[in-house]
């Protein structure tokens, strides 16, 4: 699950009869990078309806037909799970025609990247050996500016601030919401969905936002949230004790998914404190290929939270906790 520009997203789950999920997403998958898909064909339709608009033309109609008839698998999940509509769509070209006329030159620039993100793809296999690839969809939103992981595949809208040039962090989304499906394979599916609904907790949501950032963090030196984690390590101290007392409740309030009550506060702190809970399990064992598995497999958060140690640091003499304002 991850934030682009401070719109929520979430790992995309659709629960078919015995059997078939896994066989769709086996069907799906690569075991090595250079086979992993990256899809531009929705990019390509909306391309082409773009063309097609003008003052007179019914935009509507046009976009239904030219763009969401004509969708891939990717964009069909993405149009269910965020009812992204041709009405939609028509207001938020109205609203931001530049960036929608940039398409065309950002679709250019995710080709020419393909190769780098591959690199990141091969460079992730080394962190973890047992990692599948399915397929990148890059699609067109209402402007919302989402990523997303699916049982298709990776779903990333391309359109906002599309105007103002290349994406930098994208090698680093890609790999977060790879991480995302590995959880999923690694959890099932269910258990994986369990999280945001009967399941739910701040401190699990925490861990898995944070085990996303900390494998983006080894294969691309960023974080998905590197404003939140220049603020987290000036406040660790002060934040780890407020965390503390909300931890295991269901409510994500100021730590991620929407804009915190203090403006001085970051969005999704929690992010990065997760992968710093991340980390201290990871360099405590000997075993990292051990650590790897129990790091994405995790689902009893409280433990997982026990046995990292991260709360060691925060104790003994040396540490003085800052007041909590």
């Amino acid at each position: 699950m991850h934030y682009l520009s401070g719109l929520p997203t979430s790992f995309m789950i659709v629960l078919l009869a015995n059997g078939q999920l896994q066989a769709q997403i086996t069907d799906n998958l690569a075991t090595d990078p250079g086979e992993a898909r990256f899809v531009y064909e929705d990019v390509q339709n909306f391309l082409r309806a773009h063309e097609m608009l003008s003052s007179t033309a019914d935009t509507v109609a046009i976009l239904q037909a030219e763009y969401f008839e004509r969708g891939t698998p990717g964009l069909n999940l993405f149009v269910e799970k965020y009812d992204l509509t041709p009405e939609r769509l028509a207001k938020a070209i109205r609203e931001h025609p530049e960036d929608y006329a940039a398409l065309g030159d950002r679709l250019a620039w995710l080709r020419a990247e393909e190769q780098v993100n591959r690199e990141a793809f091969t460079e992730l296999k080394g962190h973890l050996p047992t990692v599948v690839y399915p397929p990148t969809y890059y699609l067109v939103g209402a402007w919302r500016g989402i990523g997303s992981g699916s049982v298709e595949g990776q779903l990333i809208t391309i359109e906002k601030k599309a105007s103002a040039g290349p994406k930098h962090d994208m090698r680093t989304l890609l790999v977060h919401e790879l991480v995302h499906f590995q959880q999923g394979m690694a959890i099932g599916y269910e258990k994986y969905i369990a999280l945001f609904g009967p399941e739910k907790s701040l401190l699990g949501l925490t861990i898995r936002e944070g085990t996303a950032e900390f494998f983006a963090d080894l294969v691309t030196g960023q974080f998905t949230q590197e404003e939140a984690r220049e603020y987290v390590m000036s406040h660790e101290g002060e934040l780890w004790q407020r965390f503390q007392g909300e931890m295991n409740g269901s409510e994500t309030g100021d730590w991620m998914w929407q804009q915190p009550s203090d403006p001085e506060q970051p969005p999704h702190v929690a992010y990065v404190l997760g992968a710093r809970i991340v980390k201290s399990y990871y360099d405590s064992g000997a075993d990292r290929e051990r650590a790897v598995n129990e790091i994405l497999s995790v689902t009893d958060y409280e433990s997982f939270l026990d046995r990292s140690g991260y709360a060691n640091r925060f104790s003994g003499e040396g540490y003085k906790a800052s007041k909590v304002k």
